[in-house]
């Protein structure tokens, strides 16, 4: 028991020592003892953003997610749906940093709660209505006209009165003077892609949807495509919201979702990039003025 306080005793005797030669050194010197490195923390997970977005959004987003994850350094939350119920969702809310609309109008109704970055909001994609049926359906449509025959008794539109996708449809029917004749026939979809799965399912027997929807659909076929002249015109503008905690970041988002990378993947999923954004800088770095497809 002695020997071992005796060791104990010697070793903590020669710490000392060298403890004040070290001391001594450094004072002959002038130099000073730097303290031991710090282990550096570890970083902790990327900030999420939550996106919301139109449903007819959600393979092209999933696609783009993980370049503009990486170019941000964020984690994309995105809350899928259609966009009057987003919208309102967002004005009870304001729950998002990023939304991306299927129409003008549902953005407004953002900005007139006040909720938007102005300066962020801009007319990013269009896309075309197309009228689908099932794959092996033999009904012909040669027009818009032949969705009043006897031959189409249902036809899906996504909900008409409030949805982005039913409202151009609508307004697509209306202008051919078609609405009169299928209105009745209409039966209405909570989304875009609620009316694909009815004519997918064999639900209905025809369907409007947009294009980029039927182009990822592997049970219906595209029976007709409305001409761009006759169709309305459609807009997907996108914004930050003014309230969100991580704005900074919103805004970067933004900024890479009109990106070069981004536009490529979105016409690869067969949108119309309304702003291509060609020498687009990089998320972070100063944008240039706005061009004549930002809205303020």
């Amino acid at each position: 028991m002695t020997s071992t306080i005796r060791r104990v005793a010697l070793a903590a005797g020669v710490v000392a020592v060298a403890v004040l030669c070290a001391a001594s050194a450094s004072a002959a010197t002038g130099t000073s003892v730097a303290p031991a490195a710090a282990t550096p923390a570890a970083a902790g997970p990327p900030t999420e953003v939550a996106v919301y977005a139109a449903a007819s959004l959600k393979d092209a987003l999933g696609a783009i997610a993980p370049i503009c994850e990486g170019r941000t350094g964020t984690k994309m939350i995105f809350n899928f749906g259609a966009s009057n119920d987003l919208a309102r969702q967002i004005v009870a809310a304001d729950k998002a940093d990023v939304f991306l609309s299927a129409d003008e109008g549902w953005m407004d109704k953002v900005a007139e709660a006040g909720l938007l970055d102005a300066d962020s909001r801009r007319s990013l994609l269009s896309n075309r209505l197309v009228v689908v049926v099932r794959s092996d359906s033999t009904l012909s449509i040669a027009s818009g006209a032949d969705l009043g025959s006897d031959a189409v008794k249902r036809l899906a539109l996504a909900n008409p009165d409030a949805v982005p996708a039913g409202r151009y449809a609508k307004a697509w029917l209306v202008q051919a003077g078609i609405w009169d004749k299928v209105r009745e026939r209409v039966v209405p979809a909570t989304d875009v892609r609620a009316a694909l799965a009815a004519v997918e399912a064999g639900a209905v027997d025809a369907g409007i949807v947009y294009l980029t929807d039927a182009a990822i659909a592997k049970m219906v076929k595209v029976a007709w495509t409305v001409p761009e002249n006759e169709g309305p015109k459609i807009s997907y503008p996108i914004a930050a919201m003014k309230n969100s905690p991580h704005h900074d970041l919103a805004r970067r988002v933004v900024d890479c979702l009109e990106g070069r990378e981004a536009h490529d993947l979105f016409e690869r999923f067969g949108f119309v990039v309304l702003d291509p954004a060609v020498g687009a800088p990089d998320p972070g770095v100063s944008r240039p003025e706005a061009t004549s497809t930002r809205l303020r």
